[in-house]
């Protein structure tokens, strides 16, 4: 909201520059204006991707959550399981991770495996 009402005043004023003082002027300071909004986003495009990142995480009744890369989830009783190799790790998201309920899971990165249940052979 706040962007259009700049936006509107801006226009509103080159018009003013053009219609009382000359369209040469009017020219050059929306040239200058564009430059500086041009930066301005590119400023706040950058900050957006290597500002601090926000995510929040959150596991209830036997649900299992990450906060990013998950490689394995093994939930139950009496389960037999093997060794694996580590995986490539994703970078974490960016909003809510939550995990609900016995045997759930949920991650901001990528899950390689997830055993649930009781006896299992992997």
């Amino acid at each position: 909201m706040a962007c259009a009402a700049m936006c509107g005043v801006a226009a509103v004023g080159l018009g003013s520059v053009a219609v009382f003082m000359d369209l040469e002027t009017a020219d050059r300071l929306g040239s200058v204006l564009g430059a500086m909004g041009g930066l301005a986003g590119l400023a706040v495009s950058i900050w957006a991707l290597t500002g601090p990142r926000h995510l929040s995480v959150g596991a209830r009744d036997g649900g299992v959550a990450s906060g990013g890369h998950i490689g394995r989830v093994i939930v139950g009783h009496r389960n037999e399981v093997t060794p694996n190799a580590a995986a490539h790790r994703a970078p974490p998201a960016i909003g809510t991770v939550q995990a609900s309920g016995a045997g759930s899971t949920a991650a901001a990165g990528d899950v390689d495996e997830v055993i649930t249940g009781d006896g299992n052979r992997a």
